[in-house]
């Protein structure tokens, strides 16, 4: 789902109502602000393939930046340098932070998004920006390749 960008949310309780509905969980899960306030920073970024910042980013970008922004990791700029930078897991294992790669199309690891919580991971996509996706879902599941913390 395409995270409505019309209003950049700036405000600690804005933005906790605001993921805590799109990720139905309660309120007081979302605890990272630095994370959220990161992805509303990022959420009217358009698509621009080699991009990395709120002016145009793509997958790789985004969860490079996320990466730095958040957690302070340096990772690699591209998706499948990225995967191999991961210590591979089960979904059933993943927090909030983690990579997920999935293949659109062609052959192999291809896409990266971060996983959330409660299914959820956030990733740039060429057609609709930033948007959420749930694990759970049979397309997702369809393409999905590996999943992993940063090494």
């Amino acid at each position: 789902m395409k995270i409505d960008s019309g209003t950049m949310l700036t405000s600690q309780a804005g933005i906790i109502n605001k993921y805590s509905q799109l990720l139905n969980v309660p309120k007081d899960s979302i605890k990272n602000m630095k994370l959220y306030t990161v992805i509303e920073q990022y959420s009217a970024a358009p698509y621009k393939y080699g991009g990395n910042d709120p002016s145009g980013v793509d997958c790789s970008g985004f969860s490079s930046a996320i990466e730095k922004l958040v957690y302070g990791v340096s990772i690699p700029r591209s998706t499948g340098a990225q995967a191999k930078a991961i210590q591979s897991k089960n979904i059933s294992s993943l927090k909030e932070g983690d990579l997920v790669f999935l293949k659109l199309g062609g052959t192999g690891i291809n896409h990266v998004g971060v996983y959330l919580q409660n299914g959820f991971f956030v990733h740039a996509t060429s057609n609709l920006g930033i948007v959420l996706d749930n694990l759970n879902d049979p397309d997702t599941q369809s393409r999905f390749m590996t999943c992993g913390s940063v090494k």
